[in-house]
């Protein structure tokens, strides 16, 4: 009996508080005074002795049990069970790690985060997914709208309207406020809302150059004087076709200017738009050339007898454009406003004899200095240029190539008249006989100054209408053009 009394007073001295405990000789005493009330109790009731004894017996082994399980639980090594805004998350055995965790974050981590220690014994921990609250917890989450093209989230805007305004901006580049032009996106776009971190959102700027730029990281080449379309290729390893390519919004590539961007990689958008649209355009036609043999005219001379004039219509065409490059054209009307005027030309077939000569000034025949040092004809007289005949003959060469004056004479020009010759000289020679220098970079002579045949006068140049690099050597006769060929 004293031993299990004993047992007793420990069983209470573990599961109560300390305000609650005695001494353990007062409470073994009022113990041993119930136990001995219980049991005259039982013998006044109707039960026999051996109920009582049975009923003690399970009291006693009951105690016995529940000490047994504390002792138990009080050996076994604590987990902390966690809580996250009072909000139970799970349970952990490393607190230290956590914590460890949750300092790495700072500022970021607001929630109050709680570990409560407890003494059971626990078959898994949860570490992976209290350390994914927590890390979750640190994120600010707002509402916001994702575009996603053929199926794949490209870009986070703020909302549907930034995402509808990105599409409207996107298609104002390729159709005209007062265009009639049907507008289609070539992929399936979606705007689909979604609660996600804040730290994902782009600006719309941003969002509108990754839209617009794709895959390709954009490159570019700022023109320098001079260069010619496969001059850029050739430098950046690309042909001229793929350059073309690059820039469907510039109408013509073949003239460059001075200072000018162009794109070297053709861009990739994710979102590309096509258009289709009637439109109404007026088109020259080109005149015909007539070459008359005249033996009036000495050979190598010509003159212009009548001059020509370019054809004009009209034409209704549906256009279909991807991404701005015209892709299809069907013409669906077409009317002609203006014939073409034919230009004639007449042809000297006269010969004459060539005679040497010396003197001070240059003799309509006889013998003529190459105005170049060097190059190559890339342009030759007469040669068709837009449908019209080129009356004089271009000489590519590197830029600051000397030129020479092709006889004795004087310099009648030496400048830029802003008639497209650029830096120009002309040099008055005899019998009417003048010839004339385009595109110089350089100039050594001036107005009213008397010049020697192979005389230095200036060098090659890209000045003026001009596309490359190249001498421009025309010569006049009574202001007659004619092919300067005998006269180099």
């Amino acid at each position: 009996m004293g031993k299990l009394t004993e047992m007793l007073y420990d069983r209470r001295r573990h599961i109560g508080t300390a305000s609650q405990a005695r001494s353990k000789k007062e409470w073994m005493k009022e113990q041993t005074a119930a136990f001995i009330r219980a049991a005259k109790s039982e013998f006044r009731k109707t039960f026999n002795v051996r109920t009582s004894i049975a009923a003690l017996a399970v009291l006693a082994l009951t105690s016995v049990g529940v000490y047994t399980a504390h002792d138990k639980v009080k050996t076994a090594t604590p987990v902390y069970r966690v809580y996250i805004d009072g909000e139970y998350t799970g349970v952990v055995r490393d607190q230290a790690s956590i914590q460890e965790q949750m300092e790495k974050y700072g500022p970021l981590l607001k929630a109050h985060v709680a570990f409560l220690p407890v003494h059971q014994a626990v078959k898994g921990t949860n570490e992976w997914t209290v350390a994914n609250a927590i890390a979750e917890s640190t994120k600010t989450m707002v509402d916001m709208v994702v575009v996603r093209v053929n199926g794949q989230d490209i870009v986070h805007v703020k909302d549907k309207e930034t995402a509808e305004k990105l599409i409207q901006t996107l298609e104002a580049q390729y159709v005209k406020p007062d265009s009639n032009a049907t507008v289609k996106l070539s992929e399936q776009v979606d705007f689909v809302p979604l609660h996600a971190d804040k730290q994902t959102l782009v600006s719309f700027d941003a969002a509108l150059a990754l839209i617009q730029q794709g895959k390709n990281e954009r490159k570019t080449y700022v023109v320098s004087r001079g260069d010619s379309l496969w001059d850029i290729a050739s430098k950046n390893n690309i042909t001229v076709d793929q350059l073309a390519q690059a820039n469907p919004n510039i109408a013509d590539v073949d003239a460059l200017a001075e200072g000018q961007q162009i794109n070297l990689v053709a861009v990739e958008p994710l979102i590309s738009v096509d258009t289709v649209s009637e439109e109404t355009r007026e088109l020259t036609t080109n005149y015909e050339v007539e070459y008359r043999d005249d033996d009036s005219l000495d050979v190598g001379t010509e003159k212009i007898i009548q001059d020509g004039k370019e054809g004009k219509k009209t034409q209704t065409v549906r256009i279909t454009r991807h991404n701005g490059a015209v892709t299809k054209e069907d013409v669906l009307s077409e009317h002609v406003t203006a014939e073409p005027v034919k230009e004639i030309i007449s042809k000297g077939t006269h010969k004459q004899a060539y005679s040497s000569y010396s003197g001070s000034a240059a003799p309509v025949s006889g013998s003529w200095a190459y105005p170049i040092g060097g190059g190559y004809i890339s342009s030759q007289y007469g040669e068709n240029r837009g449908g019209k005949p080129h009356l004089a003959i271009d000489i590519a060469a590197a830029m600051g190539t000397p030129v020479y004056a092709s006889n004795n004479g004087t310099v009648i020009q030496a400048g830029d008249l802003g008639d497209g010759y650029g830096n120009c000289i002309r040099i008055s020679h005899s019998n009417g006989v003048v010839t004339i220098y385009g595109h110089l970079s350089s100039m050594n002579v001036s107005v009213g100054q008397a010049v020697q045949k192979g005389q230095r006068i200036g060098g090659v140049g890209s000045t003026g209408d001009s596309t490359g690099a190249h001498l421009h050597y025309e010569v006049r006769v009574n202001g007659v053009h004619v092919n300067p060929t005998p006269y180099m």
